[in-house]
């Protein structure tokens, strides 16, 4: 029983998901596009496939929460830009083999601010900052195929205003160890406000994720393939600079981000990726150096998990993402 509500959900909601499809490219609560997972960071930041015991994969997708048999705490923080605070927790458990449960919260805090009237009148300072607090569940819905589902109450508190939403993740996961494959569907996002600035709503930054991920035989690789906004397919939905071409083909590469892990041994690992619309939208032209690129690392010591990534997601800025887990 449990098996058909799940799928009949799922499918319900991609389904409508065409009648969100995004008009511009405005919606409320972006920081929820901000990485959370520094191993899923250094492969291109859209992962929803990589089988992994780590405790922030779930948040892209919450049918990763099966990979994860023990009960963990995880930590995580992101540099950004300068007088910001970016940072989370997860909790993970199990009912049984089957069933798996997490609690994650996320924060981001954009300092004390200038406010002023009308007429540029400085009146005082405030402050600003966004939450988002969650509840995930995942189950193995045959030996090979697990499916979870997120709720999240997310809330921006910016000055004497507050903005309130609700949020539902769902997700599946194939995987398939003697091939050494994965994939993975996730639709993020579902949902919308029910309080907001002025009373101006405004959409929660939905999307539809599709990967692969692969292992060659023998081999101690791993590469990782991911497509997002995969019901955004008009030119309005991506930035594209004055006289640049906006063919099929620039439109497709706005969707792929791609990945690729090293196990130098069973406890560690390098990784790096590289996110296609980001190098090709934030990077100016003849200068893209390191941006939309990814690099990270990873170690894993009896209890212990730490991993962390360097990505430049924009021209001016770096960002360290940082997770740090321990086995309770």
């Amino acid at each position: 029983m449990k098996r058909i509500l799940f799928t009949t959900a799922l499918a319900l909601f991609l389904v409508g998901s065409g009648s969100v499809r995004a008009q511009s490219l405005e919606s409320s609560f972006e920081f929820l596009k901000l990485p959370v997972s520094a191993h899923n960071s250094s492969l291109g930041g859209k992962v929803v496939s990589a089988y992994d015991p780590s405790p922030v994969l779930f948040i892209n997708n919450p049918a990763l929460l099966c990979a994860n048999d023990t009960r963990l705490l995880g930590l995580n923080a992101m540099t950004w830009f300068s007088g910001t605070t970016v940072a989370g927790a997860q909790f993970i458990s199990s009912f049984d083999e089957r069933s798996h449960y997490a609690f994650n919260a996320r924060y981001v805090s954009y300092g004390r601010m200038k406010e002023t009237s009308a007429d540029g009148t400085v009146t005082g300072t405030f402050t600003a900052k966004d939450i988002a607090v969650g509840a995930t569940w995942s189950y193995m819905l045959t030996d090979n195929l697990s499916g979870g589902a997120t709720g999240n109450m997310i809330t921006s508190h910016y000055g004497s205003m507050t903005s309130v939403a609700i949020g539902v993740d769902l997700g599946l996961l194939w995987f398939n160890d003697s091939r050494n494959i994965s994939i993975g569907l996730a639709a993020t996002n579902l949902g919308g406000q029910i309080k907001a600035f002025e009373n101006t709503f405004q959409k929660l930054p939905f999307d539809v994720t599709a990967g692969v991920s692969w292992s060659p035989e023998h081999a101690p690789l791993r590469f990782t393939v991911s497509m997002d906004n995969l019901t955004r397919w008009s030119p309005s939905d991506f930035y594209f600079a004055e006289g640049e071409n906006k063919g099929f083909g620039e439109i497709l590469k706005r969707h792929i981000s791609l990945g690729a892990d090293i196990n130098l041994t069973e406890r560690f690992y390098v990784a790096m990726g590289c996110n296609l619309r980001t190098r090709a939208e934030m990077a100016g032209k003849g200068s893209k150096g390191f941006t939309g690129l990814s690099v990270g690392t990873g170690l894993r010591l009896g209890k212990i998990m730490f991993d962390l990534s360097y990505g430049k997601y924009q021209v001016s800025e770096s960002s360290l993402i940082c997770n740090f887990a321990f086995n309770i």
